[in-house]
């Protein structure tokens, strides 16, 4: 079961599965679609290239009557981090307008985006590849795959704010049962230089999906896999830390003054994508509810930033809530009629398990 966010301070969408995306307003009709006369390919980002795997963006893509890219989202991806990129890249894009009865007018088309690391890599490579362990013959039938679980939405963590902020290095090493449905089932954290960064390992985990392993008669089972990174708060490492980002961290070390407030705004943050979060998998025998307020700044391309935990009913839920939130997008913030950064809160509400 995934959790419900509920944003009275966002425009009042509510979110409810695994994404959620606002569409423009009214039906746009068209018996032609536009058709791109300039495309512009989309860029690896480089912090991003510890994870050598082809990355795939499906983007709904607003184009107005004179071929213009007006507005970009994403409906799905294979990381969410891959996403900016790839609406950066397609709002470079001119096209033929839709036609309806022969004259242009706008429509919203779907793109596929798909990013090659280096500019070479269309051999299809696998996101994340998986090994046999040296005890694996030993583990109970259930567990003994032949054929590996297969990654096909995966993320990164988000760096514990204050450690980030205080420029601290760690790691942590998680274990996880990926089960016949392809979810994660049950993750432990095996070690962690500090508690914060084991806990983010977890909900990240618990965030990614799979096309579950088979055994070798070709049923479904269940696998039993580990994971190592290093949280790295300088150059590359496995956590990306945008310049965006950045460039709030130092606003706020100078007091925050360009930072607005939502009241600062011209209008009310609109919501353009926004995952709910994925119920801890540390919690669900218990199945309790809970809620967890969030601090984060939507920067000047609309896209969520540096997500803190305010508070929690339980620390799972915090970094549950805190892996999505990473992942909002917005229309762009304006003040004064200029994109900006502003700095919002929103409670995040996990539902009980039965």
């Amino acid at each position: 079961m995934r959790g419900l966010v509920r944003t009275a301070l966002l425009a009042g969408l509510v979110v409810s599965g695994k994404l959620a995306t606002a569409q423009p307003a009214g039906e746009l009709k068209y018996d032609q679609p536009p058709e791109p006369v300039r495309r512009i390919e989309p860029v690896y980002p480089s912090n991003m290239l510890v994870l050598e795997g082809k990355g795939e963006v499906l983007l709904e893509v607003l184009v107005d009557a004179q071929g213009q890219v007006q507005d970009a989202w994403a409906v799905e991806s294979t990381n969410p981090w891959l996403e900016r990129a790839a609406i950066t890249a397609v709002e470079q894009w001119r096209f033929k307008p839709a036609r309806l009865a022969g004259e242009p007018v706008p429509a919203v088309m779907r793109q596929l985006m798909v990013f090659n690391v280096r500019g070479n890599f269309g051999d299809g490579r696998d996101l994340v590849t998986f090994r046999k362990g040296r005890e694996h013959d030993k583990l109970p039938v259930a567990f003994q795959w032949e054929t590996p679980p297969k990654a096909v939405h995966v993320n990164f963590p988000v760096y514990p704010f204050e450690l980030l902020k205080a420029g601290v290095r760690g790691k942590a090493s998680i274990a996880y049962i990926v089960g016949p449905d392809g979810l994660v089932q049950k993750s432990d954290i095996r070690e962690a230089s500090h508690p914060e960064i084991g806990l983010a390992m977890q909900a990240m985990i618990d965030a990614w999906r799979f096309e579950p392993a088979k055994s070798k008669d070709g049923r479904l089972c269940y696998a039993m896999l580990t994971l190592e990174q290093e949280f790295v708060p300088r150059g590359r490492g496995f956590v990306p830390i945008s310049d965006e980002a950045r460039r709030i961290l130092r606003d706020l070390e100078r007091g925050g003054e360009g930072i607005a407030t939502a009241r600062q705004l011209d209008g009310p943050l609109t919501p353009r994508v926004m995952r709910a979060p994925v119920y801890p998998s540390a919690l669900r025998e218990q199945g309790q509810a809970g809620e967890a307020l969030i601090e984060f700044f939507v920067d000047q391309n609309g896209d969520a930033q540096l997500p803190r935990i305010v508070s929690a009913t339980a620390t799972e839920f915090g970094y549950a809530a805190a892996q999505a939130v990473a992942t909002w997008r917005f229309k762009k913030p304006l003040r004064g009629g200029k994109p900006t950064v502003v700095r919002v809160q929103v409670p995040v509400q996990f539902a009980a398990r039965g």
